[in-house]
């Protein structure tokens, strides 16, 4: 189970700590405190793949670049590359485009309304629509008021 004394338990013994939380349009939580880091082992490794979303390591405190991806803190390495996957350009733009493409397809041939409606996956992604902020976790990052796609269309 996921909890912090688990998290404490786990993050001590660890030689790698891979930090991938993702809440669609909201910052990641810090589920890694300084303290745990304090702990681990001289050497032991931090991979912080939220980065991008605040990350969820708190010594993961800046981002690095590909060009200098680790820094040292508390003897532990660690590596907080924003956007891992231009790494390799090409291979993340390929897949991007073959999970992306149904729903281009399904906006096209359908027409904006008719695809939300039918696919709640294409739905829950819609972030704006007619000037109004519709994701809530968006709005609730932002402090912005939030309107319901389902009042909209």
């Amino acid at each position: 189970m996921s909890n912090s004394f688990n998290i404490e338990a786990s993050v001590k013994d660890a030689d790698v700590v891979i930090g991938a939380v993702l809440i669609p349009g909201a910052k990641a939580p810090k589920l890694v405190t300084d303290e745990m880091v304090k702990q681990m082992r001289p050497g032991s490794v931090i991979v912080d793949v939220a980065v991008d979303q605040g990350g969820v390591i708190a010594t993961a405190d800046r981002v690095t670049t590909h060009d200098e991806p680790v820094y040292e803190k508390h003897g532990v390495l660690h590596y907080a590359v924003a956007n891992i996957p231009g790494a390799v350009a090409r291979t993340s733009t390929i897949a991007l485009t073959n999970v992306t493409l149904p729903y281009i397809e399904a906006l096209a041939g359908k027409g904006f309304k008719k695809a939300i409606t039918e696919d709640q996956g294409l739905r829950e992604g819609v972030t704006t629509y007619q000037g109004y902020l519709t994701s809530l976790p968006v709005s609730q990052g932002l402090d912005k008021d939030h309107t319901s796609i389902d009042e909209l269309v």
